[in-house]
């Protein structure tokens, strides 16, 4: 099959107008205007194999979708066909009471590769009140199997202690 410059043309322009629609549609994690002490919120992501990887993020604050590091992830591997390489991001958030929805999701290079694995596809979400404190690092992380699943948020330089747990059963889609 062949494709015509136009038509090339006409797929890519496409493919960025959808990427700054989906853009928009996230919110700052600080909000305008905000002056005070901040934390940092860094998200997790496991690779299984090169085309399968375990995310754990913060997908809203307060209600607000922002951008996450699955999304981030899809972008990034767009059009490397099923290979999957994990890019991790982190933010700042406002050093004040927070609610978080953090989220665990199994995810593939390719949406074919997610349809056929379905039963292995595993997800978790918690909806957590939180209070960082000033100028701390924090790390979201978990265990995401078929009968057990759990997120944490940890300082970033206290790997032993957790500051708050939230568990729930895993959940296939399949």
């Amino acid at each position: 099959m062949h494709c015509s410059s136009r038509a090339t043309l006409f797929v890519a322009t496409l493919c960025a107008v959808s990427l700054a629609f989906l853009a928009a549609c996230v919110s700052s994690p600080i909000p305008e205007g905000y002056t005070g002490p901040t934390a940092t919120i860094r998200d997790s992501a496991r690779p299984e194999s090169g085309s399968r990887a375990i995310f754990f993020y913060v997908a809203k604050i307060d209600g607000n979708a922002i951008k996450d590091s699955l999304a981030v992830t899809r972008q990034v591997n767009y059009g490397r066909g099923a290979s999957l390489k994990p890019t991790v991001i982190d933010r700042k958030v406002p050093a004040r009471p927070l609610v978080l929805t953090l989220e665990g999701r199994t995810a593939y290079g390719a949406p074919i590769q997610e349809m056929f694995n379905a039963k292995t596809m595993y997800s978790v979400q918690a909806t957590v009140e939180f209070e960082p404190a000033p100028d701390r690092a924090y790390v979201v992380m978990g265990i995401l199997q078929q009968d057990r699943t759990e997120q944490t948020r940890r300082p970033a330089s206290a790997w032993g202690r957790s500051c708050s747990r939230s568990s729930g059963r895993g959940r296939g889609q399949g």
